[in-house]
């Protein structure tokens, strides 16, 4: 299913947690079937934002088709998330900043609910061009899987029953007790690498979940002690329901703040350049920081020196790291 919906949407409509991955399509830049053409106004504003040289660095079966592709799970709100009037629309920052990109860069954008194991098989095999939501930058996933976009930086947080009643400052602090953490997640191994130095005698034990509404039922059904995820996502789940759930920002000497990252295949070097290219006009031009002060996480924007592929190993786009 297919449809366009308008950027910067977050007074408009109204996050939902879906239970389950939609996999359907949803344009986001564009005319769907049944839109009315384009007014004259509009076809101006268009071509006034419209970059050749962004276009020209685009794939060319992304030419052709005139159609980028972005693969997310809708659960990680306010970077992602489903409409709760219409659960098949993708609302939050990616898709807020997406809809601005695309018309920069002339194509339009389609969007694709995915678990968070299918998602790097998936960009490359081609099942989506790129993926905008959940991956962080790491070195590894820069030399050797797949190419990095910066977008936003982001902390990570345990969210907790309220009240906090175990009183958990840290990872270390919950030695003999169950983390949930998204399935084969950085989180994973930072967990495990805790767990080793600090809980020998009474190890942290792991639950891996596809998504983070699972993890958070879990968390609400007691059946395990906290969920690992990013900041902001913890932050909405909060918000939304404050007499079951508080959340603790894990301390830098654990978990060092990320940077979020649009991942493309090295196979599409072009199309991470020319995303970074419409999103270094955003940031610009204001567009960027508009949005994610709006969403109320302007900490978590990057600058224009902060937009660079790869930013952790510095690997040229499309390249692989000698093993």
């Amino acid at each position: 299913m297919s449809s366009s919906i308008p950027s910067r949407s977050l007074r408009a409509r109204r996050l939902a947690l879906p239970g389950i991955a939609l996999l359907s399509a949803v344009a986001l830049a564009g005319c769907s079937g049944t839109s009315d053409a384009a007014t004259p106004t509009e076809t101006a504003a268009a071509d006034d934002v419209f970059s050749q040289e962004l276009h020209d660095l685009l794939p060319e079966s992304i030419q052709e088709s005139g159609v980028i592709s972005f693969g997310a799970l809708w659960e990680t709100p306010p970077v992602i998330g489903a409409d709760i009037n219409d659960p098949d629309t993708p609302v939050g920052i990616a898709p807020d900043l997406v809809a601005l990109m695309a018309p920069i860069l002339g194509v339009d954008a389609e969007w694709m609910n995915m678990q968070w194991p299918a998602q790097l098989p998936g960009v490359q095999a081609g099942t989506v061009d790129a993926l905008f939501g959940q991956v962080s930058i790491t070195a590894e996933r820069e030399q050797s899987i797949v190419d990095l976009v910066p977008f936003q930086k982001s902390s990570h947080s345990l969210l907790l029953p309220a009240g906090n009643p175990e009183d958990i400052e840290k990872i270390a602090d919950m030695c003999g007790m169950t983390i949930a953490v998204p399935v084969g997640s950085n989180q994973s191994a930072t967990v495990q690498a805790i767990s080793d130095a600090e809980c020998a005698a009474d190890p942290i034990q792991m639950a891996e979940y596809q998504g983070a509404t699972s993890a958070v039922q879990a968390l609400r059904a007691g059946t395990v002690d906290a969920w690992f995820d990013t900041t902001s996502a913890q932050e909405a789940v909060v918000a939304a329901d404050p007499d079951v759930f508080t959340s603790v920002v894990i301390p830098e000497s654990e978990m060092p703040t990320q940077f979020g990252g649009i991942a493309v295949s090295k196979d599409a070097p072009g199309l991470s350049e020319a995303l970074a290219g419409a999103l270094k006009i955003l940031i610009e031009d204001g567009s960027y920081d508009a949005i994610y002060e709006e969403y109320g996480v302007s900490s978590q924007a990057i600058t224009v020196d902060e937009l660079i592929i790869n930013p952790m190993t510095g690997t040229a786009p499309g390249e692989v790291a000698a093993s």
